[in-house]
């Protein structure tokens, strides 16, 4: 007797389908939107760092991590091995887009086991079109690689507390750990997970849950000890309190960069879901799904609180540290989005919501390709190696935008250009001292010995500044300008410099 597919069969067999081509597209949008004008722009500040330790010697590394760069320690590594397949600015980025992609799977698969299927579509349709997240997919920092790390270390930890088993655990802990070391700021999501799974206390297995927070603290301890003991803490020293508009300008980005109007449709979304929530569990308690909002609820909000409470005392907020809260927003959004019934209101809210996003995707494709609003260390670099004169000095107003000059340096193959650079620094004294300015004596110093100086700095002017062009002026009487975005060449020249040792040779 022949057997025939049941019709629950091909029900499942079409369903998958559907899926599988559904997924494939939101992957496709995803992964174009993140690769769009990927190596268009030049590297900024931190970007070059990143290309430069990961090329750096082992020894140089080992070093710089230890003494000040240990807080992105693991994409450091990662960068180190992607680097084989080149190392211009499309190839460096490319591995946040791959972590900045991978996180929309990730979403859905952490939505469809907190609220269904359909709450896990949504919420990666959402990540897809986020402008923040595409942001920081095309920046060679950590922050996207830390996001994915943080979903997947939530998706687990439910496993665990629905099914617990050791190689559950095992799993969470691998996880966590790797969080922290992408991004130290993953602490704060760690922090969320462990205190809503206190306000769950029944059905918990606490010697496993109290094993795997030990084993995770033990792992963590020499990154802890590098941090605290070891790092000279000064990454952070750029930082101001926090105002008002600039936790405005943060929710802006939060909700994905599409305005007022997406950050009240998300809020109303939000606010909805949970009154929607409050109602039908005073009706049908269940501690689980009560549990479900409030994670996610603590996942937004606790690690946002702290570090707006801690930066009044010491600066630390900046929108791009807190971009794990983004999955928890999305997600809570998209559960209200999910239970919108009716074949014309769900898809028209989800459009309007979509028309807001690519809103603002347009607005940070338009500021990326604005080149008075960026860091053009690459225009900046070619423009000066090819204008200067041998025996030229170049001075850095800050002494680790050097590393940027350097790198642009051997990315244009303009190495060989013969220029003396300021402060004399080693590439492991850049990587693991504190930044510095020049002083005047070394101002003094520099002007008493070079016919040309040409002086490389970003985000001027400043006081600073101001009393460095003050004392060269008073050494030079010519002086012109030219801005690459925010990056600025100033040459001071017009001297005659006569050298004891030998005439016309350099100092």
């Amino acid at each position: 007797m022949s057997r025939h597919p049941s019709s629950t069969d091909g029900s499942k067999g079409l369903l998958f389908v559907n899926l599988g081509l559904w997924f494939s597209l939101v992957l496709a949008v995803g992964t174009a939107l993140r690769l769009f004008r990927l190596g268009s722009k030049s590297f900024w500040l931190d970007e070059a760092t990143s290309a430069v330790l990961a090329q750096a010697d082992p020894a140089v590394f080992v070093g710089a991590i230890i003494h000040r760069q240990a807080n992105m320690v693991l994409y450091y590594l990662l960068l180190r091995g992607w680097l084989r397949l080149g190392s211009n600015e499309f190839v460096v980025r490319s591995l946040s887009v791959v972590a900045g992609v991978l996180a929309i799977p990730a979403i859905y698969l952490l939505g469809r086991r907190l609220f269904g299927r359909r709450a896990g579509r949504v919420a990666a349709i959402l990540l897809s079109v986020h402008a923040f997240h595409i942001r920081y997919s095309q920046e060679a920092r950590a922050y996207s690689l830390s996001m994915l790390l943080a979903v997947v270390s939530s998706l687990l930890l439910l496993r665990c507390l629905e099914r617990a088993s050791r190689k559950s655990w095992l799993a969470y802990v691998l996880v966590s750990v790797l969080m922290l070391y992408a991004q130290v700021f993953g602490g704060w999501v760690l922090l969320a997970q462990w205190f809503s799974v206190l306000l769950l206390r029944r059905g918990i297995h606490w010697k496993p849950f109290l094993c795997s927070a030990a084993a995770i603290c033990f792992l963590l301890s020499p990154l802890a000890y590098c941090l605290l003991f070891v790092s000279d803490r000064s990454q952070l020293s750029w930082l101001a309190k926090p105002s008002p508009d600039d936790l405005y300008r943060f929710c802006l980005d939060m909700t994905g960069g599409g305005g007022p109007p997406l950050l009240w449709a998300y809020l109303v979304l939000v606010g909805v879901g949970i009154a929607v929530n409050v109602v039908r569990l005073r009706s049908e308690p269940d501690p689980g799904e009560i549990w479900k909002c409030r994670f996610l609820l603590i996942w937004l909000i606790l690690p946002i609180a702290i570090v707006v409470a801690i930066s009044l005392r010491w600066p630390m907020f900046e929108p791009r540290f807190l971009i794990s809260c983004i999955p928890p927003l999305v997600l809570l959004a998209s559960q209200t989005l999910a239970q919108i019934r009716g074949r014309v209101l769900f898809p028209a809210t989800l459009l309007f919501l979509l028309g807001l996003s690519l809103n603002g995707i347009y607005s940070y494709y338009h500021a990326r390709a604005d080149d008075q609003h960026t860091d053009d260390w690459r225009g900046a670099t070619r423009y000066v190696l090819s204008q200067a004169q041998e025996c030229d000095a170049v001075l850095f107003s800050y002494s680790e935008e050097r590393l940027a000059f350097d790198e642009y340096q051997r990315l244009l193959q303009m190495a060989g250009t013969s220029v003396h650079e300021f402060p004399e620094e080693t590439e492991l004294e850049l990587l693991t001292r504190r930044p510095s300015r020049p002083s005047s004596q070394l101002l003094d110093n520099i002007a008493a010995g070079y016919r040309r100086i040409w002086v490389i700095s970003a985000f001027q002017p400043n006081q600073t500044s101001r009393a460095a062009e003050a004392v060269l002026r008073s050494h030079f009487g010519e002086h012109s300008n030219r801005s690459f975005g925010f990056v600025h060449a100033d040459l001071f020249a017009d001297r005659i410099v006569r050298y004891p040792n030998q005439e016309g040779a350099c100092p």
